[in-house]
């Protein structure tokens, strides 16, 4: 597959991405034969080398980055009137990780019953861990098409601890996913330095994705896409991997409302 464009399109706006140079990317049907390399036992970031440890701050940020945008494109993607944002905590000071999502990962199961009244998983959420000062985990839910429930019930589906539940209300749509993302980025960030390998974020698998359209063309944006108002644009350097070699490629980028 080739493109020198990229289109991600959400329910209130459009993006667009133009590259300078074709990215040409592995057919996924051709085998790779190269040999498989060896898994490396991961490493604490405290046991890297300065150089390892900037390599790896480098990806983090970028990770952290390009899951931040994923969440506003999911969130604009999947925004309705009932949407809400619910946090959860714990009176025990439960550190650690894998115990704390284990709890999450029942509350959800318990909540999707209580709702839908079964156990296959209708419920729609996006989800991030973090941590508190006091080293205990909690959690922030973005609800999707979440009816009206209770504080009192939804206590005693949580069952340890403090529980507290919003509506959304922001002032233009298409700031929606920006809005929501900014309370999820502390504990994204949290997650890729501390939990190196984990998950940045959870979402259930029925959120409706937005819709990516990757192509080549010469023709101008204007030709492709007629609009009115544009959001934001910028331009700013990438890198391609071609013939061996790292080059640069220049990206145009616009952000474009729909009406």
């Amino acid at each position: 597959m080739s493109y020198n464009r990229k289109i991600i399109q959400t329910s209130s706006y459009i993006e667009i991405y133009e590259y300078e140079k074709v990215i040409f990317t592995q057919d996924e049907n051709i085998k790779n034969t190269e040999p498989k390399k060896e898994r490396k036992k991961k490493r604490n970031f405290d046991e890297l080398s300065t150089e390892e440890q900037n390599e790896r701050l480098e990806r983090i940020s970028k990770t952290r980055k390009n899951s931040r945008w994923e969440v506003m494109r999911l969130v604009d993607t999947n925004f309705d009137k009932k949407t809400s944002f619910l946090t959860l905590t714990t009176k025990e000071n439960i550190q650690d990780r894998n115990q704390f999502n284990l709890l999450f990962d029942k509350f959800i199961k318990r909540l999707n019953y209580k709702i839908f009244n079964s156990k296959k998983r209708l419920l729609k959420y996006l989800a991030v861990l973090e941590k508190q000062e006091r080293g205990a985990w909690h959690v922030h839910i973005m609800l999707f098409d979440f009816p009206f429930v209770p504080q009192h019930d939804l206590v005693k589906v949580w069952g340890l601890g403090g529980v507290w539940i919003n509506k959304i209300d922001v002032d233009s749509k298409e700031n929606r996913g920006r809005y929501v993302s900014k309370y999820f980025e502390k504990g994204i960030g949290q997650e890729l330095l501390e939990s190196y390998g984990k998950k940045a974020f959870y979402s259930s698998r029925n959120l409706k994705k937005p819709e990516i359209l990757k192509f080549v063309t010469f023709e101008e944006t204007e030709n492709i896409i007629k609009h009115n108002e544009v959001l934001y644009e910028t331009e700013y350097s990438g890198k391609i991997f071609k013939n061996g070699e790292l080059l640069e490629n220049r990206i145009k980028y616009k952000k474009i409302k729909i009406d």
